[in-house]
Parts: structure tokens; C-alpha cells; sequence
């Protein structure tokens, strides 16, 4: 029992000395970077990956040196050291429940998690089965052991895999399909949205985004709770998430009113700058602004999804009864009687891809 409290007070000990190291502060805007286990998006240094390796395995060894202590002052065996191991198994538990309570398990390269992890907790398995003897000066390195050179070498091939399995990962492309979900999930779940068009709408989506990001749905629901100032989706004095988005619509739409003769990069930046003073955060904005104006441009994503809109109104101020909803991405469900139904299916036929369906009779 006692063993099991020290391999969990570790592991919180590990996280607080971690977040010490990396000057990590959840209060503060962190910017949408990122490869979660590397500041660059496209490479990882050899360092790093030998860090993620090894911190485990050294607390590990701390807590083993400490029970050590504990029993020799006790003097008896109290306290038992031979599971110490599954620190690292409750780190990289902890680390991939973090990943996704952030919503960023489709930002992280799958494999590379398994292999440093993998590597970590096999490395700490077996420094637990060599050296956690009870006695302390087995946990010191033998280099005149020819089976320390052998796992010596083994270890740089293994280093050496992981960071090509990390700079091999495409992340630009699982980047671009992070914020293509996104942009589908917003304009389906929030209709709001459709009141602004062009660049008012990318700001609003790229805002989005990056809030979303920095405060993902685990955290807004601590925000609620704490009845937090800035709370739900848009990070505003809202009611809900519903709400949060009529909210920032409305401000991005008095904003534009006032800034129109700037060029567009300093308008977005100045825009974004008043919604959030944080330079990093204006600067994300922009970027993904960026990004899903060109991704617009590209796979005609809110185009299209307005151009349907206004094909569906044309067609009901020429007469026909029928109307449009949107409930699964940007994509427009036409609804009509069933006597029109055969009809304006070939109206909508000659200009889109169409399913046909009917109401179930109950």
C-alpha cells in the first residue's frame, strides 16, 4: 500500500517538476503551436527524445534511493521497492488522458507516443530488475560490462527511430485536417455563424479555433463551475456555448464597422489584439485566418455551403415550397412536401450531388 502512495505521490511530483522546467502556466495563453513534445513542428531534437525517455526512469531511481532511506531508518523492510517501475506506466497514462482531455489526440503522432513510451517503461522494467536490490550500489553504472555497452548501443539505435518516426509524422497535413473538423463542426452546430460572410466569418472561425484549442471542452467545464469571467467556447461573459458564439458575432461585427481601412493583416491583428491583448495570440489568429481563408478558397467550404443557401431561397421566392436546414456540417438539407419531392429532386440534381430521402411514417 505504501508502495503504491509513492509511486502515485511521484508521478504528481514528476508533473509539478516538469511544468516547473518547462515554464508552463495554464493561466496564460500558450499559442497554438504544437507538437505537444517539441516546440518545433518539424523536427525533435535527439535531447528531447533521450528527456521524455529518462525522466521517468530517474524518478523512478529517486524513489527507490528514498525507500532505501525510509527502511534503513526504520530499519526493517517495510516499505517495498520492486514495483517502483509502474511510474512510468502512470506517467505516460497520465500524459496520452492529458492529450485527450486537451483535445489534441489528432495533433499527436500515435506511433511516436508508443515508441518513447514504450521505450521509457521498458527501460525503467529493467533498471527495476537490475538494480532495485536493496542495496544502493547496484544502481550505478557498470561500463566495463560488456551487456551495459550492448543496451548502450541498443539505446542510440532506439533514440535514433524515434526521432525519425517524429520528423517522418506529416504534421502539416494532420494540422490541416485538425482545423478542416473544426470549421465543419462549427458551421453545422452553430448557425449563428452564417450572419457574417467573408472575412468577418474566418475571423470568427479562426477565433474560435484558437480559444477552443487553448481552452478545450474539459476546461470550459471547470470554467462554468468556477463561474469563471471569460467562459464556454468564445471565451466570454456568456450563458452557454450558444450563446458565447451570438456573442462574438456581434462583436466581431462592430469591430469591422470601425476598422475597415486597414490592410488586412493589420486589420485582423488589430481586431483579434482587441478581443485578447496578447501579441502571440493575435499572431496565432492571423495565422489560422490564414489558413482557413486559403482552405476555403481550396475545398469551397463556406462558398458552397452559401451558394445552396441562396439556390434553396431563389427557388422559394420563384414559388417553390422548400426550405433549408443544416444539421451535419456545412452541408444543406433541403426540405419540401412529398408531392414536390420528385421535382425539385431534379431541380437539385442538375447542380449538386443529392440523397433523396422521405419521413418514416409512424
Amino acid at each position: 500500500m505504501f508502495q503504491l502512495l509513492i509511486i502515485v505521490g511521484i508521478v504528481v511530483i514528476e508533473f509539478c517538476v516538469l511544468k516547473n522546467i518547462l515554464s508552463v502556466n495554464v493561466k496564460d495563453y500558450q499559442g497554438f503551436s504544437t507538437r505537444f513534445f517539441s516546440p518545433s513542428n518539424n523536427s525533435i531534437s535527439t535531447s528531447s527524445i533521450i528527456f521524455w525517455i529518462l525522466v521517468s526512469p530517474i524518478f523512478s531511481s529517486l524513489a527507490y534511493i528514498f525507500t532505501l532511506f525510509v527502511n534503513s531508518t526504520l530499519k526493517c523492510n517495510y516499505v517495498q521497492f520492486d514495483m517502483l517501475w509502474l511510474i512510468s506506466v502512470l506517467f505516460w497514462l497520465s500524459i496520452y488522458l492529458l492529450i485527450i482531455l486537451l483535445g489534441r489526440r489528432k495533433l499527436v503522432n500515435g506511433l511516436f507516443i508508443i515508441f518513447i513510451a514504450g521505450s521509457s517503461i521498458l527501460f525503467n522494467w529493467y533498471l527495476s530488475l537490475i538494480s532495485f536490490t536493496g542495496d544502493v550500489k547496484d544502481i550505478l553504472p557498470n561500463a566495463n560490462n560488456t551487456t551495459f555497452q550492448l543496451y548502450l548501443i541498443l539505446g542510440i539505435f532506439l533514440v535514433s527511430t524515434i526521432q525519425i518516426i517524429y520528423e517522418r509524422d506529416d504534421y502539416d497535413l494532420r494540422r490541416t485536417r485538425f482545423i478542416l473538423e473544426k470549421v465543419d463542426l462549427y458551421l453545422s452546430k452553430f448557425k449563428v455563424l452564417f450572419e457574417l460572410k467573408g472575412e468577418e466569418l474566418y475571423l470568427a472561425i479562426a477565433i474560435l479555433i484558437v480559444e477552443d484549442f487553448e481552452r478545450p471542452k474539459s476546461i470550459r467545464v471547470l470554467e462554468r463551475i468556477k463561474n469563471s469571467s471569460t467562459r464556454n467556447i468564445a471565451q466570454n461573459d456568456s450563458i452557454n456555448d450558444n450563446h458565447s458564439i451570438f456573442l462574438l458575432v456581434k462583436k466581431i461585427h462592430n469591430l469591422y464597422i470601425i476598422g475597415k481601412d486597414d490592410y488586412p493583416y493589420q486589420r485582423i491583428r488589430n481586431l483579434a489584439l482587441k478581443y485578447n491583448n496578447s501579441s502571440r495570440y493575435a499572431d496565432d489568429v492571423w495565422k489560422i485566418y490564414n489558413e482557413v481563408s486559403k482552405l476555403d478558397e481550396k475545398y469551397k467550404i463556406v462558398e458552397k455551403t452559401y451558394e445552396a443557401m441562396d439556390f434553396v431561397k431563389n427557388l422559394r421566392n420563384n414559388g417553390e415550397k422548400c426550405y433549408f436546414t443544416m444539421d451535419a456540417g456545412p452541408n444543406v438539407k433541403v426540405l419540401c412536401l412529398e408531392e414536390d419531392l420528385e421535382k425539385l429532386a431534379g431541380i437539385f440534381g442538375k447542380k449538386y450531388k443529392i440523397i433523396v430521402s422521405k419521413t418514416v411514417k409512424l
